[in-house]
């Protein structure tokens, strides 16, 4: 069918490519625009995209932007949105790995083929699938972004394709493994922060972030309403993840001892804090890891990483006969399906009795 005037049109070069044209509106006037590619059916394409954006009234900007320009804006208008360890490793993303890759590309001509080429260029060069899975999210947040300021007709990104992530099996401690651990770190003076790890399963930060205001001694009630978070040089207070984090937990004998034997001050950065080193700064969760890793090793136990003792709280209390949604209140999940799926875990002993009653049963 022949084209109507205005319509643009689609013609063959000289080198054998093909090229869509078309008028498109720009804050300039009307600008003819042309798209090179290497098949007539991908200039057609290119040609219904420029009319599509011309038809929803976007001002075409014809020095195209390139992809590490917008990378940028998108950045510094995310910013104020994200929570600090996010944009942090949103912005490694985009500096180590997709301005270098992908930063020259103009955005609204940018294919999934090119994006495809730079995945699978990124996992032979040796990246992980994790890597990998973490470059196509950050690439089509930012694009979507771009969708949203009709920038762009679709997000290339989504339809790109990446090998599955499998994650690593957590082994959480056993109810034993945990006591001797406790026993062992008895005299520790981080002894008291992994009590009330143990005891409720908290998030490190969740821990961390407690202050003396949270605890309720007379109606022996702790409140978790906030996290400590380590952001621009400086330790600070941060909303916990989601709402469904705040949550009330009864103050348990052992985690009332070991709070009674905490020499209270007022000094440091957070004078209010319960857990604090001894100039008075907050803890560093890193110092606080290599101290349970240690301890971990002279206890005589696996060494884990400190979030899997929340895993262990989980499983421990599931073996008790915690119904589900008592254990997602208690750990503070926003959803049931993350208590059931992921911080429940089973061992072999365990399966061998399931099992075991399942072929009485049949027998």
């Amino acid at each position: 069918m022949r084209r109507r005037r205005g319509d643009g049109s689609v013609s063959k070069r000289k080198d054998g490519r093909y090229e869509a044209a078309a008028y498109v509106h720009t804050p300039n006037g009307n600008k003819r625009v042309r798209r090179c590619t290497r098949t007539r059916s991908e200039a057609e394409a290119a040609l219904v995209e420029l009319r599509s954006l011309n038809n929803s009234g976007l001002m075409t900007d014809t020095r195209q932007q390139k992809l590490g320009e917008y990378l940028d804006y998108w950045l510094s208008t995310s910013k104020a949105t994200l929570r600090s360890s996010t944009y942090q490793g949103y912005e490694a993303i985009v500096r180590i790995y997709l301005k270098p890759g992908l930063g020259n590309k103009p955005i609204a001509k940018l294919r999934v083929t090119e994006v495809q080429s730079f995945l699978d260029e990124q996992l032979r060069s040796g990246a992980s699938t994790r890597t990998i899975q973490k470059l196509r999210l950050v690439l089509s947040a930012a694009l979507k972004r771009a969708e949203q300021e009709e920038l762009l007709i679709r997000n290339v990104a989504r339809l790109a394709r990446i090998p599955q992530y499998h994650s690593k099996e957590i082994i959480p401690w056993s109810e034993a493994q945990l006591k001797q651990f406790l026993s062992f770190a008895k005299n520790d003076p981080l002894y008291p922060v992994f009590v009330l790890l143990a005891y409720y399963g908290l998030r490190t930060s969740e821990a961390l972030g407690l202050t003396w205001q949270n605890v309720e001694l007379d109606n022996k009630v702790i409140h978790i309403r906030q996290q400590l978070l380590y952001n621009d040089r400086t330790f600070q207070f941060a909303d916990l993840k989601t709402r469904a984090g705040q949550r009330d937990l009864p103050l348990l004998v052992k985690v009332n001892e070991v709070l009674e034997n905490i020499n209270r001050t007022d000094d440091g950065p957070l004078p209010d804090l319960i857990f604090k080193s001894v100039n008075g700064n907050p803890i560093d969760r890193r110092g606080l890891l290599r101290a349970f890793k240690r301890l971990s090793k002279e206890a005589g136990v696996p060494v884990i990483t400190l979030h899997t003792i929340r895993h262990t709280t989980a499983t421990i209390l599931k073996d008790m006969g915690t119904p589900a949604r008592e254990a997602q209140l208690i750990l503070g999940h926003a959803n049931i399906n993350t208590t059931l799926q992921i911080y429940t875990h089973s061992g072999l002993p365990e399966r061998d009795l399931i099992l075991s009653k399942y072929e009485q049963q049949l027998a």
